[in-house]
């Protein structure tokens, strides 16, 4: 058990996938129950969003900021926490497991701002840990109008994991496409 909270992102408009993706069912499972169960390891799991949906029973924290960007999902989880490392996910990594998360905490150095994974040179900032410190800096970064997660992790203290041998767990479902693949993936399995 991890001594620290895990927030689910599920506050995106979901415009390229056309329908929430948090309500995407993969191996007869949706997307939100399947990253809460993978998120099993914390000591308290969040689902974070712009306002609760009836369909989920999970414990909710709305978006505390009227911006669209993961970057207000992560500012209001830290602000919610009283932790002072967090996980944050988001919602369209149905192929993430548990271990690659542990292997993360572990790997990654606990004095930095961030633990970070990256593969093939590129942030994988929607499955990382952030230190609750990092607050006032998001806010700050918001309120000039720079919403970008990568902007965010070039101004803060960030420890990448580099996970190249993982590639296939941090695949993102951003469009119906992409959700078309995984099911036809699994179908051949």
């Amino acid at each position: 058990m991890l001594k620290t909270n895990a927030f689910i992102l599920i506050g995106g408009e979901s415009k390229r996938f056309g329908s929430p993706k948090w309500e995407a069912i993969i191996d007869g499972i949706k997307l939100i129950d399947r990253t809460w169960n993978l998120c099993d390891i914390f000591e308290n799991r969040f689902v974070v969003g712009k306002e609760k949906p009836n369909a989920i029973s999970y414990p909710f924290i709305e978006d505390e900021l009227d911006i669209q960007s993961p970057i207000n999902g992560i500012y209001s989880a830290l602000n919610h926490s009283k932790s002072d490392w967090n996980f944050i996910i988001s919602c369209d990594l149905p192929l993430m497991k548990n271990e690659i998360i542990q292997s993360i905490w572990i790997t990654g150095n606990h004095k930095t701002d961030a633990l970070v994974p990256i593969v093939k040179n590129q942030f994988q900032p929607t499955c990382a840990f952030y230190h609750k410190r990092i607050l006032k800096l998001i806010l700050q970064q918001i309120k000039t109008d720079d919403l970008s997660l990568h902007g965010l992790l070039n101004s803060i203290n960030t420890n990448t994991v580099n996970l190249d041998l993982n590639e296939k767990e941090f695949t993102n479902m951003n469009t119906a496409a992409d959700y078309d693949g995984l099911l036809r993936k699994e179908k051949t399995q």
